[in-house]
């Protein structure tokens, strides 16, 4: 969950120091009157068709935190969240007319649930009432709206947060976000630790208002460094209701393959047929190099069959610089199915620990196009081309370059296999 500024810790900090069944501060209840002080719930909602389009799911879970003197409540849940104003004539039997959203889905089908209107109603460590909203349902490029009303039921929340990962980085320069199960405090954090045990802190995803609330967090801007391991700490974690899992294991985020040192000699050291870096060393088969005896290759594999996901080359390797050197350049062939071949992916150079940067995205190839044969397929070159790419001002003496070529869609619009031949890396 994500925290708010500011706010105090629901029932202490810590999964044992709740003092109370109701989920609260310890603040005591007035079966004469309201109910004071700050409460979180962990809730159940039981959803009803609302027309007669497509059904919603049956359920959907997200937390609510209600405080009755403030009049104010936090809801949400995998990734979003809001502060609502809440109206009450008892402290008991609280609405709202202000709306949130609750996350939801994966796999192949995305769900997200838009709730417009809540009334619930609070005892003794429980919560019940009803809502309204719309479910949305996506599949690919389909979106399907289903309206419901809702039967709420909700529990103290003793449930720890989490953080969930969509995707996980494949090299060090990559981004990535992580979503908080639930709306969490301010004072929520968490840590990208390496397997050596250097950890850096992550950015949390702030969302505003009355109270503010972290409903993610993301890697900063700084190159991660390869062949390292990372795990993400979740003892940071707390929510309303003190709650945080201290003994859990870390959600393991990623494995970058090492990059070795590769020497400005063109590639000639390397055995053809083999890898560098991640990449393919070729020599005339499976294609030529563009200059010398050997080149590498990234990409995806050319010869895949359509319908099936083509194995990746990408490229990770270092370059030791010498004082003065300024630029990266190199020498490049775009290759793939096409009678106007072209390459999909991004390139990076920084050094570890540095500034992301910006990533290169075009590689321009204009010329003859030159026909190839893998087995039985036919390949299309384009002439070589030469690009120079300018060192980022904190580039140390280990530079660090990555190729990462994009995934083909598998979709009825199969995007073709797509590749770079690249000779000729050199700083200068």
């Amino acid at each position: 969950m994500l925290a708010l500024a500011a706010a105090p810790c629901l029932g202490g900090c810590g999964k044992g120091a709740q003092a109370t069944p109701d989920g609260g501060d310890g603040a005591p209840i007035s079966w004469d009157g309201a109910i004071a002080g700050m409460h979180a719930f962990d809730v159940t909602a039981v959803l009803h068709a609302k027309s007669n389009g497509p059904p919603p799911p049956p359920t959907n879970g997200f937390t609510l935190v209600v405080d009755t003197a403030a009049r104010l409540a936090i809801a949400g849940g995998k990734g979003q969240g809001a502060t609502v104003a809440l109206t009450t004539t008892d402290g008991r039997t609280l609405r709202s007319t202000a709306g949130f959203t609750v996350g939801g889905g994966g796999g192949s089908v995305s769900e997200r649930f838009q709730y417009d209107t809540f009334e619930v109603t609070l005892t003794d460590g429980a919560l019940a009432g009803t809502a309204t909203g719309t479910a949305s349902l996506s599949a690919g490029e389909q979106v399907l709206s289903a309206p419901f009303t809702a039967t709420l039921a909700g529990r103290a929340d003793e449930t720890a947060p989490t953080l969930l990962a969509f995707g996980t980085p494949t090299n060090p320069f990559d981004g990535f976000a992580l979503i908080a199960s639930e709306p969490l405090p301010t004072s929520a954090a968490a840590r990208l630790v390496a397997d050596d045990g250097a950890a850096i802190d992550l950015v949390p995803a702030l969302v505003d208002g009355a109270v503010p609330i972290v409903v993610g967090f993301s890697k900063p801007d700084v190159v991660l460094r390869a062949g390292q391991g990372y795990v993400v700490a979740l003892d940071g974690l707390v929510d309303f209701a003190g709650n945080v899992d201290r003994g859990g294991q870390p959600l393991r985020l990623a494995t970058f393959r090492d990059a070795p040192l590769a020497p400005e000699d063109g590639f000639e050291s390397a055995v053809a047929g083999s890898e560098l870096g991640g990449a393919l060393v070729v020599s005339g088969e499976p294609l030529p190099a563009i200059a010398g005896t050997a080149s590498l290759y990234v990409g995806s594999k050319l010869d895949t069959p359509r319908g099936v996901a083509a194995p990746l080359f990408p490229l990770g390797i270092r370059l030791a610089r010498q004082a003065g050197d300024t630029t990266l350049r190199f020498t490049y062939r775009t290759v793939d199915l096409t009678t106007t071949p072209s390459f999909l992916g991004l390139l990076w150079v920084g050094a570890e620990g540095g500034a992301t940067g910006p990533a290169i995205s075009s590689f321009p190839s204009t010329g003859a196009v030159e026909t190839l044969t893998i087995g039985a397929q036919t390949i299309y070159a384009r002439a070589a081309v030469t690009m120079a790419v300018p060192l980022p001002a904190d580039a140390s003496d280990d530079v660090l370059l990555v190729v990462a070529p994009a995934t083909p869609s598998l979709g009825v619009f199969q995007t073709p296999p797509t590749g770079l031949l690249i000779d000729d890396v050199r700083l200068e």
